[in-house]
């Protein structure tokens, strides 16, 4: 039951991202400006709307990826053990990253 869960988890996170990176390319590209400018980023960087749009990219990418990986290594069929050291491993792995990851944006925030 754990498994479908997980698995449905990672369905729901890839049609988020087609839709959250749709949105961010979208509007990136039709706003006005070039949206490489430092104006530009800038603006994007101090917005609450955006932000909120990075870490929910970051969420469901680091989730939707992180759970790929762990279904491409178990199905080499890995003993219990290994397997409970390869979700903890997986998921401390995933929290550092976010934690990493999630100041920046937040840092341009404030």
């Amino acid at each position: 039951m754990r498994e479908t869960r997980l698995k449905i988890l990672q369905y729901i996170t890839g049609i988020g991202l087609f839709f959250l990176v749709g949105t961010h390319l979208i509007v990136s590209l039709l706003s006005s400006g070039e949206p490489t400018s430092w104006e530009s980023v800038s603006g994007r960087a101090a917005s609450a709307g955006w932000l909120a749009l990075f870490i929910f990219l970051l969420i469901f990418g680091l989730y939707h990826g992180i759970h790929g990986l762990r279904t491409i290594i178990m199905e080499l069929s890995i003993p219990k053990l290994p397997a409970k050291v390869l979700d903890w491993t997986l998921l401390v792995i995933g929290l550092a990253i976010f934690g990493y990851a999630v100041y920046i944006p937040i840092n341009a925030f404030l």
